[in-house]
C-alpha cells in the first residue's frame, strides 16, 4: 500500500512551522461528514503532534472524510506530491495512537498513484485530499470504520495536516530542442512521447543529454535520494521498454482504481550513490528539481550490447543503447536519507503501536508477500504498524483482494528492475 510506502520513504527536508489554523470548516467533507464536526484540531509546539478533542461520540456507517480546519493555501491538485504529516487517533478518545512528527523528515503523498491503487481505502484518502475544499494548511480528518478485507481491525480516525504540494512531474519553461538528439513531444504535465526515431541512425557514443523542461528546484547533488517521473525507448527500434506514466492504464469511469491515460504515476526513487545504470548516476546529477531530461545512454553505460531477438542483453534487460526522458520531481539530500534509514533499521520509536512479531518462518513468508505486492519487507512491516497488525496471517488477509494477474498492476513500475540488475 503506497501511502505506507511513502511514510516510510518521505521527501519534505524542513520542519514544518506551528499551524495556524482558526477557521472551521463548513462541514465539507466525503460520506458521513457532518458525523466529524465534533473533532476539534489544535496546534501545539513546532515539530510535535497536534492535540485533538473529540467532543461527542462518532456515529458514522461509511467512511467518512471531514475539513477539521481550512488552509489558507491553494487547493490541493489531484495530481500533486503532497506534503503532510499524519496522526492516527483514537476515535473515542482523541489520543494521538502514532506519528509522523516522530519521523526524521516529512512524509509525503503520490495523489495519483494513490487513486490508482487497489485498496479501497487509499482510493478514499486520494478522494478525500484532493476534494473541493482541501487546501494547503487545512486539517482533514479521515474516519475509518472497520474492514478486515483492508486491514482495518478497529475504527480509526486518520488526521492529515496537509503542509504542502508539488507536481509530480517536470514543472518550468518548456525548451526548444536542438534537434541533434531524437525529437520529443513534450509539454508539461503530459506524457512524453518519442516522435518520428530514425531507427537506423547511429547512437551517440558517448552519454548525451538535453533539458526539454527547465526547472527552478534545487540542484541535484551527486549523492542525493532522487524521485522521478521517467519514460523509456530502445534506440534500435524505438520500442518502449518501462515507464512510471500510465500510458495503458484504461479509462473505467467510476471503477476503482482506475488511472487516468498520460497522468504522472507514483515516482520511482533510488540513490545517486548506486543502484542504477551509470548513465543515470552521471546524467541527472546537475540538473535541477522541475527538470525534464532526454537521456540518450550507450550501451556501456546501460545494460550492455543486444543478444536476444527480443531487443534484450543476456540477463534480459534492454538491449543497446537507450532513450530516457526523465522528470525530475523530488529530491532527498544524502544527509536527511541516512537519519530516515537509520530510523527504519532501528528500534521504531512507535509509542505503544503494536509490533509485527515474526518467527524465523514468519520472515521468510514476510519476504515472499513483499515479492508478490512490489514492496520491501521493510515497507511491509511499516505497513502492519500502521494498521496494528501483529501477524503474518494478518498480513497475507490484507492482499487478498489482490488482481491475481500482477501484470496488469499498473502500481509496481519495471523501474525496480533497474534497480535490481545494475551492479
Amino acid at each position: 500500500m503506497h501511502i505506507h510506502a511513502r511514510a516510510q520513504a518521505p521527501l519534505a527536508l524542513s520542519a514544518a512551522a506551528a499551524l495556524l489554523l482558526t477557521a472551521c470548516a463548513d462541514g465539507s467533507g466525503l460520506g458521513e461528514s457532518e458525523a466529524l464536526s465534533d473533532i476539534e484540531v489544535n496546534p501545539t509546539s513546532e515539530g510535535e503532534a497536534p492535540e485533538v478533542v473529540i467532543y461527542d461520540d462518532i456515529e458514522a456507517e461509511e467512511n467518512s472524510s471531514y475539513v477539521v480546519n481550512e488552509g489558507d493555501g491553494e487547493q490541493v491538485n489531484s495530481d500533486a506530491l503532497m506534503d503532510y504529516q499524519l496522526s492516527i487517533v483514537d476515535p473515542s478518545t482523541g489520543e494521538i495512537q502514532q506519528s509522523s512528527h516522530d519521523d526524521p523528515v516529512e512524509p509525503f503523498l503520490a495523489l495519483p498513484a494513490l487513486a490508482a491503487s487497489d485498496f479501497e481505502v487509499e482510493q478514499f484518502f486520494a478522494e478525500g485530499l484532493s476534494a473541493e475544499g482541501v487546501t494547503v494548511g487545512a486539517d482533514v480528518a479521515f474516519y475509518l470504520v472497520p474492514d478486515p478485507e483492508q486491514g482495518i481491525a478497529e475504527p480509526a480516525i486518520y488526521l492529515f495536516e496537509v503542509l504542502g504540494q508539488t507536481p509530480a512531474h517536470a514543472d518550468g519553461e518548456e525548451q526548444e530542442q536542438s534537434g541533434d538528439l531524437p525529437q520529443i513531444d513534450s509539454e508539461i504535465g503530459a506524457v512524453p512521447e518519442l516522435d518520428d526515431h530514425d531507427e537506423d541512425a547511429e547512437a551517440p557514443s558517448e552519454l548525451s543529454s538535453e533539458v526539454l523542461i527547465a526547472g527552478e528546484g534545487e540542484e541535484v547533488a551527486d549523492d542525493d535520494y532522487v524521485f522521478v517521473q521517467y519514460r523509456g525507448w530502445r534506440w534500435e527500434d524505438g520500442e518502449e521498454f518501462d515507464t512510471s506514466w500510465n500510458t495503458d492504464a484504461e479509462d473505467d469511469g467510476d471503477d476503482a482504481g482506475s488511472a487516468e491515460p498520460g497522468t504522472a504515476g507514483e515516482p520511482f526513487g533510488f540513490s545517486l550513490t548506486g543502484g542504477v545504470i551509470d548513465g543515470w548516476l552521471e546524467g541527472i546529477p546537475g540538473h535541477r528539481v522541475g527538470d525534464r531530461v532526454l537521456l540518450v545512454i550507450p550501451e556501456d553505460q546501460a545494460y550492455g550490447e543486444t543478444t536476444n531477438d527480443d531487443g534484450t542483453t543476456e540477463g534480459g534487460q534492454p538491449g543497446g543503447a537507450l532513450i530516457f526522458v526523465v522528470d525530475i520531481a523530488r529530491t532527498i539530500d544524502n544527509e536527511s536519507m541516512e537519519q530516515l534509514q537509520g530510523g527504519q533499521t532501528g528500534q521504531p520509536e512507535q509509542g505503544e503501536a503494536p509490533q509485527l512479531e515474526l518467527s524465523d518462518e514468519d520472515r521468510e513468508r514476510l519476504e515472499e508477500l513483499a515479492a508478490e505486492t512490489g514492496m520491501t519487507a521493510e515497507e511491509l512491516e511499516g505497513l502492519a504498524m500502521q494498521f496494528g497488525v501483529t501477524s503474518i496471517e494478518e498480513l497475507e488477509t490484507m492482499f487478498e483482494q489482490l488482481p491475481e494477474d500482477e501484470d496488469e498492476n499498473d502500481d509496481a513500475p519495471e523501474a525496480d528492475d533497474t534497480d535490481d540488475e545494475d551492479e
